[in-house]
């Protein structure tokens, strides 16, 4: 055998040795994950792809819906991992572990001899993520707080500037994806730090140069020939320094909190703007004109006040002059209102009785002159207030349960059912009317109002398209005479109404009630009925519209003040003689 074919045989059977090795490897390492590999802290070496799999799914089973603790600064919150849409890729994780059977000799080398700590695969689903961050960015941002200086009474009380901090959200989506699943540990979220504009030295500066001296004496202010004077305690609640972007410390004035004292002292230096208004002059509807007015002007005596604050005594004093005030609602305004004749007008009468002069003319004067601008409403309850003794009225009779009983404000109603009637007749839009519960003779059946506060109100809509101003003439009773009120509705008439009502149907007889009790009062029965009103709607003798409503009336029962009659007893048979037996009890 010559030394080539020598040489041949041997690099076969080295070959042979390699190729015996090589697939003794291979069917070794198979497709086991290489040794030392852990996921998550749990140990993944030398499993096969499937155990790896099935073992990681268990290990980590009970941490993926554990809620993500996160930090940033000094703020901590926590995160459901479903709400940010995050989830554990297992197939991938496992993969990117090293399992799986592979031909290359560094792969099986790595199975036999190596293997580390591998991240899991995370897969986020962004759009549930982003704004999962969106949401805890609103928890953790701050912006900066300037520092301030504020007082108590007239003492000056510092307020130290603090950095604030902004989420980094792109970097925030990043840190929750690798820190899930939840390892214990707070996860930290990248943010960034604002720094105040002024700092510690700056409020200290403010605080010597402008708010001690701000609170050394009182300021005169003067007017023309006439002056007042306002005291540093008057005007600390509303002063306030505060610093800013530019790191200068501000002072400022709340204005707000000092025009209750402007209006005090600077009562005789003003003269306040009056709006126009409407009188009945010669029966008919003229406008009062509208008053300008003359006033410190707000906008000037704030900073005057806050440039003379630093200043020294003798020096702290500032003149300002008077501006002008306008009229909310001016002349021109009440003219273009077209209030020039009666829309619609009612009269009711009513029996002498002290408290229905009193509660009834209270409500007429506070009706008068009621200005409703086009759309506007009329409410009872909002014009008249509550009844009560405070506000001008006393007790009288109101309906409560069908039985007369005496209430703050009884005989309101009056007042109520003469509005109700004008507004009728005028057209206006009804928003809100109620009947009383039993009809009273002295209103008309079906077309009356009743009021109670604050739940049962009059109220209507001034849909003319003008303005309407409403006028009310009441006249007292006597013992003697009837008393009245009168409603007139003025404005720009559009409609011609009248009136229409079905028969009164589905009566309903009285009860009759016995009462002794301690204050009992008396009261005649009334039958209970329904009625149909109509309003006809009319232009230029042509009937355009008509609109209907049904009232129902209870009835009310009969009251006595007395015990109920007991029925007479059935009168007594006189029996036989004792010596006598009844006809028919032998047997």
């Amino acid at each position: 055998m010559g030394r080539k074919q020598l040489a041949g045989i041997i690099a076969a059977a080295g070959l042979g040795v390699l190729a015996v090795g090589y697939g003794a490897a291979y069917a070794f390492t198979g497709d086991k994950v290489p040794g030392e590999t852990t996921v998550l802290g749990v140990s993944l070496g030398g499993l096969s792809e499937a155990e790896a799999k099935a073992k990681l799914t268990g290990a980590v089973k009970d941490k993926l819906d554990t809620p993500l603790k996160l930090k940033a600064g000094e703020k901590t919150v926590t995160l459901k991992p479903a709400d940010a849409g995050l989830r554990l890729d297992v197939d991938a994780t496992v993969e990117a572990a090293g399992a799986g059977r592979s031909l290359n000799p560094g792969r099986m080398w790595q199975v036999m001899t190596g293997g580390e700590a591998v991240e899991p695969v995370v897969i986020a689903d962004k759009t549930k993520l982003d704004a999962a961050i969106g949401r805890v960015a609103k928890l953790i941002d701050q912006p900066a707080t300037e520092g301030s200086i504020t007082f108590e009474g007239v003492t000056p009380v510092q307020h130290q500037p603090a950095a604030g901090i902004t989420l980094d959200k792109a970097g925030a989506a990043e840190a929750i994806t690798k820190g899930y699943p939840f390892a214990g540990e707070p996860i930290a979220l990248p943010a960034d730090v604002t720094e105040p504009g002024a700092g510690n030295p700056d409020i200290a500066k403010a605080l010597k140069e402008y708010a001690e001296p701000a609170m050394s004496g009182p300021i005169r202010l003067t007017v023309g020939e006439k002056f007042v004077e306002l005291k540093p305690a008057e005007l600390a609640p509303a002063l306030k320094l505060t610093g800013n972007a530019d790191g200068k410390v501000v002072p400022s004035l709340d204005a707000a909190k000092l025009e209750p004292l402007f209006k005090e002292r600077f009562e005789n230096l003003e003269t306040e703007a009056t709006d126009a208004s409407f009188k009945i002059v010669g029966g008919k509807p003229q406008v009062v004109p509208a008053v300008d007015g003359q006033i410190v002007a707000r906008d000037k005596v704030v900073p005057a006040i806050l440039a003379t604050l630093p200043k020294p005594a003798g020096e702290r004093k500032v003149s300002i002059g008077l501006g002008k005030s306008k009229a909310k609602f001016t002349t021109e305004q009440a003219q273009a209102l077209g209030i020039k004749e009666v829309m619609g007008a009612y009269t009711t009468y009513f029996p002498y009785a002290e408290y229905r002069n009193v509660n009834i003319g209270t409500a007429a004067r506070k009706i008068n002159g009621t200005l409703l601008k086009p759309g506007e409403m009329f409410s009872l309850n909002k014009i008249v207030g509550e009844r009560t003794r405070e506000n001008g009225f006393t007790e009288g009779n109101i309906i409560n349960g069908g039985k007369f009983v005496l209430d703050l404000g009884g005989g309101v109603s009056q007042s109520a059912t003469t509005t109700f009637n004008a507004a009728f007749f005028a057209g206006l839009k009804d928003v809100e009317h109620k009947a009383h519960s039993v009809y009273i003779d002295r209103y008309p059946v079906g077309r009356e109002a009743t009021v109670a506060w604050p739940s049962v109100d009059l109220r209507f809509q001034n849909d003319s398209g003008k303005g309407i101003f409403v006028e009310t003439i009441f006249t007292k009773s006597t013992p003697g005479k009837k008393g009245a009120l009168t409603v007139k509705i003025w404005g720009t008439k559009v409609w011609d109404i009248t009136a229409g009502a079905s028969e009164r149907y589905n009566f309903r007889s009285p009860g009759t009630v016995y009462n002794t009790e301690p204050g009992c009062r008396p009261q005649a029965p009334t039958t209970g009925f329904d009625i149909k009103i109509y309003r006809y709607f009319a232009k230029n003798g042509t009937r355009v519209k008509t609109e209907s409503f049904t009232t129902n009336y209870n009835a009310a029962d009969l009251i006595k003040c007395e015990p109920k009659p007991q029925p007479p007893k059935p009168p007594t048979t006189p029996g036989p003689p004792n010596n006598e037996k009844p006809a028919g009890t032998d047997r």
